[in-house]
């Protein structure tokens, strides 16, 4: 009988501690992930999302959020939501890194990421194209896909305190108490709905305002003799191939980003006392996306060219181009977007080259002087003529 009682008693302090354990556990709609028997020991951290400086270039229709705690044995926060104001995490007490960008690592098309489980080193890159008419200078040359719009900031050494982890479990266990007393409530008057209300108080913790870390840059190439233009191919050599996420900087890789798509921009003359455009003479324009220039870059001249290839409407004349511009691109990575003209207008760099020589005079195939079309298949056979620089 002895024997009996001490089993069943054994059991009965077994169950009620599985009981317990089971209850606790299962207050999952409180919304913390780390419950012990008793209460949690984290706190709910909000951090707010100010999109006020990117969203004139590009309305995001959802977000990424890392969150780093520096304790190594905590694991890093995910978060993607098409909330876009905010995100709240329950994190234990210590001190934290975030960041942010638009859309979700998954979405992008011309971007990849990598490392992101280490915050000092978590990378965004363009990805790797191929192109039917460039050929690079090395076989280490990487042609690289014009990024899409990229935004980005950070927090660093975020703190998570006691106090804030004691509010949380105070208003847990309140939270449990009223829960009991409501059901044993529902079961007397035999009603199963019966409402908890649970204050759940939220840590401001700070605020990322993400800012776009990929410039346009808008290249002219102003040429004599335009009516004798057909088409023009174009590779910007030696640009960054990516930044770090957590600082903004771009990396030491190097890319060249073919340009296919270029428009002609005139020059304005007087004419009977008219201003109108001079089909003769201006420039041929095209607008690039770029993380910018590489680490390390100094403003040189000679560290980044820009190599066009022009083809003239008899359709077999070719003139390759070569224009050093590293030093009108010495302080593209300063532009982030938020630079606006008188007329509201975001700024972007402009890189602006001159040929010297007025384009050759020849015969349309199509029995014109002129036309413009940046198709790569209708290209005849190459004549190459390369022209000294200025």
């Amino acid at each position: 009988m002895r024997r009996f009682n001490k089993v069943l008693t054994s059991l009965i302090i077994l169950a009620t501690t599985i009981i317990a354990a089971v209850s606790c556990t299962q207050d999952m709609d409180f919304g913390f992930k780390e419950l012990c028997f008793y209460h949690p020991h984290t706190a709910p951290v909000k951090v707010k999302v100010d999109w006020s400086k990117f969203r004139h270039i590009e309305r995001p229709t959802g977000m990424t959020v890392y969150a780093y705690p520096l304790n190594p044995d905590e694991d890093l926060f995910r978060f993607v939501s098409h909330n876009l104001d905010a995100v709240t995490l329950d994190l234990k007490a210590g001190f934290f890194h975030a960041f942010a960008f638009n859309q979700s690592d998954s979405e992008y098309a011309t971007i990849e990421f990598y490392n992101l489980e280490d915050f000092d080193n978590a990378e965004a890159r363009v990805i790797q194209v191929k192109s039917n008419w460039y050929s690079t200078r090395t076989p280490d040359t990487k042609l690289g896909a014009e990024p899409e719009w990229l935004a980005i900031d950070c927090l660093q050494n975020i703190e998570v305190t006691e106090e804030m982890v004691e509010i949380a479990e105070q208003e847990y266990l309140a939270a449990r108490q009223e829960a009991a007393r409501a059901r044993k409530q529902a079961r007397k008057e035999l009603d199963t709905k019966a409402p908890t209300k649970v204050t759940k108080t939220q840590h401001e913790v700070g605020t990322l305002v993400p800012k776009s870390i990929i410039k346009n840059v808008d290249i002219y190439i102003h040429l004599e003799n335009m009516q004798y233009l057909r088409s023009a191919l174009g590779a910007l050599e030696d640009m960054a191939e990516g930044c770090y996420i957590s600082s903004r900087e771009t990396t030491d890789g190097l890319v060249t980003h073919t340009i296919e798509s270029w428009k002609f921009v005139y020059n304005k003359v007087i004419q009977d006392g008219k201003e109108v455009e001079d089909f003769t003479n201006g420039a041929i324009k095209a607008t690039l996306s770029t993380f910018g220039t590489p680490a390390g870059h100094t403003g040189l001249s000679e560290e980044n060219n820009l190599y066009v290839k022009l083809l003239l409407v008899d359709n077999e004349t070719m003139l390759d181009l070569n224009f050093p511009i590293g030093e009108q691109l010495a302080s593209i990575n300063e532009y982030d977007g938020t630079q606006f003209d008188e007329d509201g207008k975001v700024i972007w760099p402009e890189v602006h080259v001159y040929w010297p020589e007025p384009l050759p005079e020849v015969q349309s195939v199509n029995g014109g002087t002129g036309g413009f079309d940046v198709g790569v298949s209708d290209w005849g056979e190459e004549i190459v003529t390369v022209l000294p620089l200025l």
